[in-house]
């Protein structure tokens, strides 16, 4: 299994050949929603890091305090290289892939404002206290209905 920095290096990759840079909003919120819609379609957790509900929604821990310190600014790839462990098979690259190309175009912001609609994981979960787990299950049940309606 990979670890969020595995697929986060990913995102960096295709941002890259584009021109661009993530920010650690936009890195933070891929990453999850990538995770989100791989438990959704194959049942399968795409990372094995613990996501928690946040003030500000969905949130990976081990990734925010990793990338946390650039602010506005694009995440240094070097940084994600040395905490990523595992080379993407092709058909979970072409998974990611699908998923930047849908999610590309929004900002930090706006993808971070999906993670907080009605019903999502986490305002299922978040009760005003950081901290709060996330579980594979409830993430899972939100893509899996998204993908069904």
């Amino acid at each position: 299994m990979y670890n969020c920095f595995d697929i986060a290096k990913y995102f960096i990759e295709l941002a890259e050949e584009e021109g661009q840079g993530l920010d650690p909003m936009k890195l933070l919120k891929l990453t999850y929603i990538s995770h989100g819609w791989h438990l959704g379609i194959t049942g399968k957790p795409l990372f094995d890091n613990e996501v928690q509900a946040w003030k500000y929604g969905s949130v990976i821990p081990d990734l925010y305090y990793e990338i946390r310190m650039f602010g506005k600014d694009p995440v240094d790839p070097f940084l994600i290289n040395i905490s990523a462990k595992t080379p993407l098979k092709q058909e979970d690259k072409e998974f990611l892939k699908k998923i930047w190309n849908n999610y590309k175009g929004l900002s930090g912001l706006q993808l971070s404002a999906l993670t907080h609609e009605e019903g999502s994981p986490w305002s299922q979960t978040w009760d005003g206290t950081h901290n709060v787990i996330i579980g594979n299950d409830i993430i899972k049940e939100y893509y899996k209905e998204k993908l069904d309606s």
